[in-house]
Order: structure tokens, then sequence, then C-alpha cells
């Protein structure tokens, strides 16, 4: 009798841990994962942030180079525009004069 009632304790003990543990490792499967895909999630969200104030930089560098580009080509032409209207205007005036 003490054998039987021995057999049936450790064979219910057995499932019992046979069960908790089954229990723990999928509760730590599901941990794992969700964790693993919170930090991934994260990173990528804060790596995005980091590329998109890069590019904002690099965008707002490059438009105020082809701006600056652009007023100092409008300088050189109004520059050379003058310069050609004061030698024809040179021109012209000792030409009159000389007549």
């Amino acid at each position: 009798m003490f054998n039987s009632t021995a057999k049936k304790i450790t064979k219910t003990a057995l499932v019992i841990a046979v069960l908790m543990g089954a229990s723990m490792g999928a509760h730590a499967d599901s941990l794992i994962p969700s964790d693993l895909t919170s930090n991934i999630e994260k990173n990528i969200a804060a790596q995005m942030q980091d590329m998109m104030q890069v590019a904002q930089t690099e965008l707002s560098l490059s438009l105020q180079t082809q701006l600056s580009e652009a007023m100092f080509e409008m300088n050189s032409n109004e520059d050379v525009s003058q310069l050609a209207q004061e030698q024809s205007e040179k021109v012209i005036t000792s030409a009159m004069v000389k007549e």
C-alpha cells in the first residue's frame, strides 16, 4: 500500500513538474521574441530618425549651396553686363568726341 501511494505521489509530482516546466518554457519563449521585436523596433525607429535628420541637413546644405551659386552667377552676369555697357558707352562717348 505504501508503494502504490508513493508511486502515485511520484507520478503526480512528475506530471506537475513537467507541466510547470512546459508552461514556464512556453512563457519564456513568448517573452524572448516579444523583447527582441521590441528592441528591433526601437533600433529601427532611432535609425530612421537619425537618417531623417541627416537627410534634412544635407538637403538644407544643398539648397543653400545652389542658392549661393545662383546668386553668384547673377552678380557675375550683372558685373559682366555692366562692364560691357561701360565699355560700349565709353566707346560711343569717345566716338562722339572725335566727331
